[in-house]
């Protein structure tokens, strides 16, 4: 299994459980319906963006980890 796809499994994974936390917490306080929409949609879009970027930057790190070494000759 690639690295990219064991990130890519706890990125989602990390959603779900990020949903799970939000929406417990959105009937805790009782907020509006509008709020069952537009609040999981804004926090979702930059939880998963910020996770792809850390999993991306991550991959590639590890994928030329091998490479660097050799190139500095440790």
């Amino acid at each position: 299994m690639s690295l990219l796809v064991i990130g890519l499994t706890t990125l989602l994974v990390s959603t779900a459980v990020f949903y799970i936390v939000l929406f417990s917490f959105i009937y805790y306080w009782h907020l509006t319906k509008i709020t069952f929409v537009v609040v999981p949609l804004i926090f979702t879009f930059e939880f998963f963006i910020t996770g792809f970027f850390v999993v991306a930057i991550v991959s590639i790190i590890l994928n030329y980890l091998p490479d660097l070494i050799k190139v500095i000759g440790l």
